[in-house]
């Protein structure tokens, strides 16, 4: 009984940080893309498109 629920609440840490980690990683890569000129420009034409 113990161990089943040891097993369970490490499913749900590993869930969890992998979620975390998910989360941070991808922030940080939009983040690297928002900082990318090219990127930049690529927003600025098509934002430009409908001014």
């Amino acid at each position: 009984m113990n161990s089943a629920f040891t097993k369970v609440s490490n499913l749900k840490v590993n869930r969890a940080s992998k979620l975390v980690l998910t989360l941070a990683t991808s922030s940080l890569f939009l983040y690297a893309l928002g900082q990318s000129p090219i990127f930049k420009n690529i927003l600025k034409g098509a934002f430009s498109c409908y001014g």
